[in-house]
């Protein structure tokens, strides 16, 4: 129950449009997650089936489905084919990206940076 952990971490939300592969992009940001949990930081996948959720289990990420579109309709534009949302631990939005190429989303550094900042505001 993600509820419970509002106001604990702060979030990298992770939304990928149906049919899109996101293993590659999520194994080049797993090398941040050593850092975000010291921030402290989590990031949540969205996906469409079962059958992508099964390749990503290794990944250190909260792996949820989203079977029946909601989550990607609210949040991905038509055309957009993956979202990157940094959020605080209290679900304000700092900073997105949408993109219609995987190849167009953060960065690991830059999605670090900005993690960062957001610990950073959160603690003064």
């Amino acid at each position: 129950n993600l509820a419970k952990k509002r106001g604990r971490d702060h979030w990298a939300l992770l939304v990928f449009g149906s049919g899109v592969d996101p293993k590659p992009y999520l194994e080049r940001l797993a090398t941040a997650t050593d850092e975000w949990r010291g921030m402290p930081a989590r990031g949540i996948v969205v996906v469409d089936s079962e059958h992508t959720a099964g390749s990503l289990g290794a990944l250190p990420f909260t792996i949820l489905i989203d079977a029946g579109g909601k989550v990607r309709h609210r949040f991905l534009p038509d055309g957009a084919q993956a979202g990157v949302f940094a959020l605080d631990r209290y679900g304000s939005l700092y900073q997105q990206w949408l993109a219609e190429d995987l190849r167009d989303l953060p960065e690991p550094d830059e999605l670090t940076d900005w993690l960062r900042s957001i610990s950073m505001q959160c603690s003064i």
